[in-house]
């Protein structure tokens, strides 16, 4: 019966209701800015804290990527690009040119979370094995995979790395993000994701 009950709450999640009707509007826009600003304290700390190089052992910034799609849609994958520019402008981990090219990296390491819990059904409570694997796998280590492999060959194209250097750069890159936003992101899908799904600024779909 439980079993029942927990499928019944999981297609409610991105299914809209009989007669709702879903728009864009401040509300997003004000998440989405929101998101900008925690996406901007939390990297710039990781930047800071431990930073190795042009990379951080311990960035948790990706989880704010990763969530914010989830929750916010397109409006979260914005954010993912916007604040990682500031950040690393803040802590001084990457100049202007530098982080304006790692933003197709940001946008994937957003997204790709946001894709994949619509696509699969799989709930932001983090309820069933299959919510812990679209997570763990598509919104950490898929995610983190294509993030550390664009910004690691970024810095190798501005001849900031060696050749040498890429590899071990990209496998920091990977490790930094991947355990700390693995750890953020289950305390706040777990802890805040029941009371952003009953929100009206929810995004079912990408952009309402």
């Amino acid at each position: 019966m439980s079993t029942q009950v927990v499928t019944r709450e999981q297609d409610s999640v991105w299914e809209l209701e009989a007669g709702e009707v879903r728009k864009s509007g401040l509300g997003h826009f004000v998440m989405m800015a929101l998101f900008t600003g925690v996406g901007v304290v939390v990297g710039t700390f990781g930047s800071i804290a431990v930073p190795l190089g042009f990379v951080s052992a311990f960035w948790p910034g990706q989880a704010i990527q990763a969530v914010g799609s989830i929750w916010y849609g397109m409006w979260g994958g914005i954010a993912s690009f916007v604040f990682p520019i500031i950040s690393n402008a803040i802590s001084g981990s990457a100049p202007l040119p530098v982080s304006l090219a790692y933003i197709p990296g940001n946008l994937a390491q957003g997204i790709i979370a946001g894709w994949a819990f619509r696509t699969f059904g799989a709930d932001p409570r983090l309820l069933t094995p299959k919510d812990w694997v679209a997570f763990t796998f598509w919104g950490i280590i898929v995610s983190n995979i294509i993030g550390a492999g664009w910004g690691s060959t970024v810095l190798r194209t501005f001849d900031l790395i060696t050749p040498a250097a890429h590899l071990p750069v990209f496998f920091g890159w990977f490790v930094g993000n991947a355990v700390a936003s693995w750890i953020l992101g289950v305390i706040m899908l777990k802890f805040v994701s029941p009371i952003v799904i009953k929100s009206k600024t929810f995004c079912k779909k990408y952009w309402a």
